[in-house]
């Protein structure tokens, strides 16, 4: 009764790979993909959120979470664990605040690494007590549906889930796991910035 969406652009197999999971996943029943293109040639909706190395090229999680905020301030879901993970929630939390005076709404926290049953309750105790009761947590990280499962009857609050290695790619054959960070960062004239 969760919506699950479709995460397995930059793990799918062949040319076209992308395209058919996401079209198939659809079909299939999931809510939505975070492939853009496919959204623009099928008509399916298009959810998600930025990624780690949005929030590694600014100088603070704050800074990245306020101008993810004011580019997309009514489809705000900010990854929360690159650094601190409750840290990381308390501060979208602040953003949230300031996205509401605003007039806009957060939508969410996603998760993606650690005990994601229990820092989603922990996320769910600080994002209540500060007024967003609505907020939807979102978790990702090599999901399928056993683990789904455990993590329902370990009481996870995750109310979205985003599935993408498992669903996109015949993962009895060879995928190669992987995550990408940013290092560094050099603007044009000046020096490395390593993150």
């Amino acid at each position: 009764g969760e919506p699950v969406l479709e995460f397995g652009l930059r793990r799918a197999q062949g040319l076209d790979g992308a395209l058919a999971a996401s079209w198939a996943a659809f079909v299939g029943g999931c809510s939505a993909t975070s492939n853009v293109l496919a959204g623009k040639l099928f008509g399916i909706p298009v959810k998600g959120t930025h990624a780690h190395s949005w929030i590694m090229s600014f100088d603070s999680e704050p800074e990245a979470f306020r101008t993810y905020a004011e580019a997309m301030p009514n489809n705000c879901v900010f990854l929360v664990d690159t650094y601190d993970t409750i840290e990381g929630v308390r501060r979208a939390v602040e953003v949230g605040k300031w996205l509401r005076e605003q007039g806009h709404r957060m939508v969410g926290i996603r998760l993606d690494s650690g005990d994601l049953a229990e820092l989603s309750k922990e996320a769910r105790v600080i994002l209540d007590e500060a007024g967003f009761k609505d907020a939807a947590i979102v978790a990702s990280n090599d999901l399928n549906e056993h683990l789904i499962e455990e993590l329902k009857a370990q009481g996870a609050t995750i109310n979205v889930w985003g599935v993408g290695t498992h669903m996109v790619t015949a993962h009895d054959q060879p995928a190669l796991g992987g995550v990408y960070k940013l290092a560094a960062i050099r603007r044009p004239g000046q020096a490395w910035d390593y993150k």
